[in-house]
């Protein structure tokens, strides 16, 4: 898997390596040495966060394997090894990692959450359910609203999708709406869009884009909707917008053929 380079993991590698190079330099006394070491697990632990959120996972297994080895009891660490296994496929080991923080540290809910979702890609809905429960369940948790959303999603997976859009209403009906809302409307209108109700998912769609324009996935399943109703030239909009934020996925390489298909029977 090749390395990849970035401002953000090339500034937090290189703090990473020169904190690492200071081991000679190090004065003799204990209290020294174990700033120092606090502050390279730290910079490992920087680069390897930042190797996940690029999909850089070879570089995050090397960067946090070395932060165990400065401190093997430390519960951030496995999550974050365990969140890069589960990245690769690897649920064993994914599992086995997550365990292994909550052992070290068991008030660490986002660990349950991480949890739960390993279980909702495996099917063991009842596992994950448990997970996503306990995450509700903690009342100072912060990330809530993703549980939710993720029991949600498990609804959903298991034909549940009444129950799903009372989870999904429940956040966007909250005082304050978090950053899982317009993924909520995103599913709710999809939702609509199974049962033939186009013109609502486009309403909740709508919604969705104002709160994040670059949310290429709502842009798209708009175009669709737009197509079932006869509405060509919204729909040609809303997958011409599809390809701007996101014109070298797969996604985006369709929306494209669906533009060039709208405009090639207008033509006709």
């Amino acid at each position: 898997m090749p390395l990849k380079t970035g401002p953000a993991l090339a500034l937090a590698l290189a703090l990473a390596l020169a904190l690492a190079g200071c081991g000679g330099m190090r004065r003799a006394d204990g209290r020294n040495n174990q700033v120092n070491t606090e502050r390279q697990l730290r910079a490992l632990v920087d680069v390897g966060v930042v190797a996940i959120r690029i999909g850089d996972y070879a570089r995050a297994i090397l960067t946090l394997q070395e932060a165990e080895r400065l401190s093997p009891t430390n519960a951030d660490v496995k999550h974050h090894l365990g969140r890069t296994y589960f990245q690769l496929g690897d649920a064993e080991r994914a599992v086995e990692y997550y365990q292994q923080a909550l052992a070290l540290d068991p008030a660490k809910t986002d660990v349950h959450n991480n949890l739960g979702l390993l279980y909702l890609n495996t099917r063991e809905y009842e596992k994950a359910r448990a997970e996503f429960q306990h995450c509700l369940d903690d009342v100072t948790y912060s990330n809530s609203a993703m549980s939710r959303f993720n029991m949600g999603l498990l609804e959903e997976s298991m034909g549940n999708k009444d129950k799903a859009k009372e989870y999904y209403l429940q956040i966007i009906n909250a005082p304050s709406q978090s950053p899982v809302a317009p993924p909520a409307y995103y599913r709710l209108a999809f939702l609509e869009y199974q049962n033939g109700g186009y013109q609502p998912a486009v309403d909740l769609l709508s919604v969705a884009v104002r709160q994040d324009p670059d949310y290429a996935d709502a842009f798209f399943l708009m175009g669709e909707s737009y197509e079932k109703m006869n509405r060509n030239d919204d729909a040609a909009e809303a997958f011409g917008r599809c390809v701007v934020i996101d014109p070298s996925s797969l996604r985006g390489v369709e929306a494209q053929r669906r533009v060039r298909q709208i405009m090639k029977d207008y033509k006709r």
